[in-house]
Formats: structure tokens, C-alpha cells, sequence
């Protein structure tokens, strides 16, 4: 039985709307997760939950939104750190796996979704660009490479990470530094051959 619902203001319910629904979407997925149950948990009537969203897809949009907006901003600030090619690719590593640990409902919503619509899925392709965008350019500073050349081996390095994200997510057990450093030696032992045409 859900509680009185408290007056917030409209910003302040809707952050809290978010944050309820990040959670349950995480927890039971996309598919199965109703509005009625996301009201529930957040205490409020479906009424309330329909005046910040319009639908579940339109929610479930605005999670992605967040999340992404989340992780993007992290991976920015790792690359800016410093200019050195090694700790850059080191603190890439080490804000993306950080992200699944500690970000974890986040990660599911971007990563391990079970949605299917074209809109989701056009929001976590344009992640996906905006990502490579930056280690493309950070690559390109580094090693004298054509675009194309710097796009495929952008791609090789995403995916090498995604995998090994799904291992830390699946298998508690998994050490991320020891991850970071292991992933930071094979990548930048590869690296340096292109900066030494």
C-alpha cells in the first residue's frame, strides 16, 4: 500500500519520478513494467505519473536520456584529464567499468534493455556516436590515422569494453582495477605501433 503522497514541486516530483522508475525498469524490464506499478512505487497516483509523461515509452525515453547524458559526461571528463595517450586510454577504461559499478540501474537502461523501439534504440545509437566521436578524436592526436582507420579501431576498443562490461555486470566477482589495468596494457601496447609509423 503506497503512502500519502507528499507535495514537491514539479521538478523535484519528476526527478523523483525518474529515479523510482530507473529503478523498477532496471529491476523487472521494459516490457513487463507498467505505469501503475512505477506509480505505486513512487507512491503518487497514475494521474500524477501522466501529467510529467505521457506514456511508458516517453518515460522510459527520459531515462535513457539521463543515463546516457550521465555516462557521456563521464567519459568527456576521463579523456580531459590529461593529455597523456596512455592515462587517457587508462581513465576511459576505468569511468566506463566505474560507471557499471556504481551506476548500476543506469547501465541496465542503456546496455541491457530488453526495448525495442526505434526511438530507444535511435537515443542509445546516438550514445554510441557521440562515444566513438571522442575516442576517434583522441586516437587521431595521438597516432597519425585516416578517419576511417581511427573509426574502426575506435569500434574494436567500444566493443572490447562493452564485453568486458557484461563480465564485470554478470560476474560480481571480477576485480575492475585489475580489469582496468589488464584492458589499459593490451589496448595501448596495440596504440603504440600506429604512433610510431
Amino acid at each position: 500500500m503506497s503512502s500519502p503522497q507528499q507535495r514537491l514541486p514539479r521538478d523535484q516530483r519528476r526527478d523523483q519520478l525518474v529515479g523510482v522508475a530507473r529503478s523498477v525498469f532496471a529491476t523487472r524490464g521494459y516490457r513487463t513494467t507498467s505505469m501503475d506499478m512505477i506509480a505505486e512505487a513512487a507512491g503518487v497516483s497514475k494521474p500524477v505519473l501522466y501529467q510529467h509523461f505521457d506514456s511508458k515509452q516517453d518515460l522510459y525515453l527520459a531515462l535513457i536520456d539521463a543515463s546516457a547524458s550521465h555516462l557521456d559526461s563521464r567519459l568527456a571528463e576521463a579523456l580531459e584529464l590529461t593529455k597523456d595517450p596512455q592515462e587517457q586510454v587508462r581513465a576511459t577504461y576505468r569511468a566506463y567499468f566505474d560507471f557499471v559499478v556504481s551506476h548500476r540501474e543506469e547501465f541496465v537502461i542503456i546496455f541491457n534493455s530488453d526495448v525495442y523501439e526505434p526511438k530507444a534504440e535511435e537515443k542509445l545509437r546516438a550514445l554510441r556516436e557521440r562515444s566513438a566521436a571522442r575516442v576517434v578524436t583522441a586516437l587521431q592526436h595521438f597516432a597519425r590515422l585516416g578517419d576511417d582507420e581511427a573509426r574502426l579501431l575506435c569500434r574494436a576498443l567500444i566493443g572490447t569494453a562493452e564485453v568486458v562490461v557484461r563480465q564485470i555486470d554478470s560476474q560480481r566477482g571480477v576485480d575492475v582495477d585489475s580489469a582496468v589495468a589488464l584492458l589499459t596494457q593490451m589496448s595501448w601496447g596495440g596504440l603504440q605501433s600506429f604512433a610510431q609509423r
